[in-house]
């Protein structure tokens, strides 16, 4: 009995020594500029079902468009103890400092679609956003070739929105160096808000005597409140102006007739992307890059994905086609 008893003893001793100490759960903390835009809405879904599919957990805060807010649900998260931080950021020049912290904590950080600058970034993914401005330009410039353009920027606190603006003038600059085509405005809009964008336009229209052929804009949202000021004055359809995210509400405006394109970045790719890879970095691994990009830190590892543009010829063939919106979605 005693030669039974003492093997079973060694046996149980044996195991608690062979048998490995279960895994920590990979935790994602995700904080999000703001999720009332319908873009970052998609992106959140497909990220959060990617990410659990890969076995990770994931928490996600939205900002609301306020910067000191998405400080502190960052340290929130930091206070969590996640494992990776992913961010889409409101202000990308405020965050370095809370970075810094999350580094500290040996949270590995990811910047999703829009750069954060000078701070000490794991890895950055997005769409090539100069590639964005380009399309934009290139079509409208293809609709008006010559006349008097207006340029709507995004959120003067956005990176993306300054390199939207500079594949914009890459496009533009050689018309307006030839005198083919007259910036008679150039305005950048808070937030991205639809709201500012309307009343920007209305004071354009005014102080050029409604004389705008062309409106630059730099995403659907803003395009919708410029287009929101054209119709007041008759001039929707006749003004051409471009847009960006392929929103249901641009798309039905494309249709119509109303808004002349806008980018389609297939978010779906994007954000599938931007889980694996955080879960790379959560497991100590080193993800593939197919760019780096000088956030004024560092040049930080990136991929960056190819964006597309969509008019009312290829909706079919572009935003039906992945799935983004449905045929029945866009005719209601």
């Amino acid at each position: 009995m005693k030669l039974k008893t003492a093997l079973l003893s060694a046996i149980t001793t044996l195991s608690l020594f062979s048998t490995p100490a279960l895994a920590k759960d990979l935790t994602i903390g995700v904080s999000i500029d703001d999720l009332r835009l319908e873009r970052w809405q998609k992106d959140r879904d497909i990220f959060v079902k990617k990410a659990e599919s890969l076995g990770a957990k994931v928490f996600v805060q939205s900002a609301n468009g306020d910067a000191t807010t998405q400080i502190s649900q960052i340290e929130n998260m930091i206070n969590k103890n996640i494992d990776v931080l992913v961010i889409i950021p409101f202000n990308g020049d405020v965050l370095s400092n809370i970075i810094s912290e999350a580094k500290q904590e040996g949270i590995k950080v990811l910047a999703y679609d829009r750069l954060i600058n000078n701070a000490d970034l794991d890895f950055y993914v997005s769409f090539d956003n100069e590639k964005v401005g380009e399309l934009q330009a290139k079509s409208i410039i293809e609709q008006k070739p010559t006349g008097n353009y207006f340029l709507m920027g995004g959120s003067p606190v956005d990176n993306n929105a300054k390199l939207f603006r500079k594949g914009q003038m890459n496009m533009l600059q050689p018309h307006i160096d030839s005198g083919k085509i007259k910036v008679v405005g150039d305005q950048w809009v808070d937030s991205w808000l639809a709201e500012k964008a309307l009343q920007i336009m209305e004071n354009a229209l005014t102080a050029n005597k409604n004389n705008i052929d062309a409106v630059v804009a730099s995403n659907d949202a803003t395009a919708g409140g410029a287009i929101q000021a054209l119709s007041a004055q008759g001039l929707s359809g006749k003004v051409a102006i471009s847009g960006q995210d392929a929103d249901l509400a641009a798309i039905k405006r494309i249709i119509a007739g109303t808004q002349t394109m806008t980018v389609y970045k297939p978010i779906t790719k994007l954000a599938d992307k931007a889980a694996e890879i955080a879960v790379q970095l959560g497991k100590g691994e080193t993800p593939e890059s197919n760019a780096k990009l000088d956030n004024g830190s560092k040049d930080v590892p990136s991929y960056l994905l190819e964006p597309i543009a969509v008019t009312k010829e290829n909706v079919d063939a572009t935003i039906i086609k992945d799935g983004f919106h449905t045929k029945e979605a866009i005719e209601k």
